[in-house]
């Protein structure tokens, strides 16, 4: 799992410094010599979408996601992690659903043949991002769910 975890990440990273690197050279080239590279936004913009699909996973995984505290804050424990549990659930099949989703679309662009109008490369490419974060989000969603169920046998 700690192999899982550092690809994971470091592909986000890798990911996040490239787009860094891209974006300023397309920067200094438009100003300094009113000259971009053609391709430049088009592939930042693909990279960004695999940043935020693989990023979503790493929050799952680190229980980070973005959430409404303030309600869980009036319940006693045991609602907690009831409600937690809940959360988790409907998590889980949301992802399988974007998921399924998220394959019919990349069929569908391979059907199609379609094209990144600047790169000319396969768009399910990018489309690929969202069945793979899904993926990973519903293992990371899963594993918690199973530590939760775990935990609330052995404290009974």
């Amino acid at each position: 799992m700690e192999t899982f975890k550092k690809v994971e990440e470091g592909f986000v990273g890798i990911t996040m410094i490239l787009v860094l690197a891209l974006l300023t050279v397309n920067i200094i080239l438009r100003f300094f010599f009113s000259a971009g590279i053609t391709w430049a936004e088009e592939s930042i913009r693909y990279a960004i979408i695999w940043i935020t699909f693989i990023g979503g996973a790493i929050c799952f995984r680190r229980g980070i996601h973005v959430g409404i505290d303030l309600f869980l804050e009036y319940l006693p424990e045991g609602s907690k992690k009831v409600l937690q549990f809940i959360i988790n659930i409907l998590a889980i099949i949301f992802m399988i659903l974007l998921i399924k989703y998220g394959i019919d679309l990349v069929l569908f662009s391979m059907a199609t043949g379609q094209l990144a109008p600047a790169l000319q490369i396969k768009m399910y490419w990018a489309y690929l991002a969202i069945p793979i974060g899904a993926f990973l989000s519903l293992i990371h969603l899963m594993i918690q769910t199973y530590g939760m169920i775990r935990s609330l046998s052995t404290n009974e």
